[in-house]
């Protein structure tokens, strides 16, 4: 999955605390590096994460329709 320009401006923004903890900038860039990674892969795990998470785009959050969804 491709991140499109709003979503890595959402991302960039939000990192920004993190990023400035960092210390040094490769150190930044493989921290920002990462969670974009781990986000752009849309994985399982990050799917049923974002099921429940805040919607930040116009439409709203998705949520699971029964128990079983969020069941292991």
């Amino acid at each position: 999955m491709e991140l499109t320009s709003r979503e890595h401006d959402l991302l960039s923004d939000y990192l920004a605390p993190f990023v400035g903890l960092t210390g040094d900038r490769r150190t930044a860039a493989l921290l920002d590096g990462v969670v974009r990674g781990i986000v752009a892969s849309e994985s399982l795990i990050c799917s049923r994460i974002a099921a429940f998470s805040p919607s930040a785009g116009d439409q709203p959050a998705r949520g699971a329709t029964d128990s079983a969804d969020v069941a292991g």
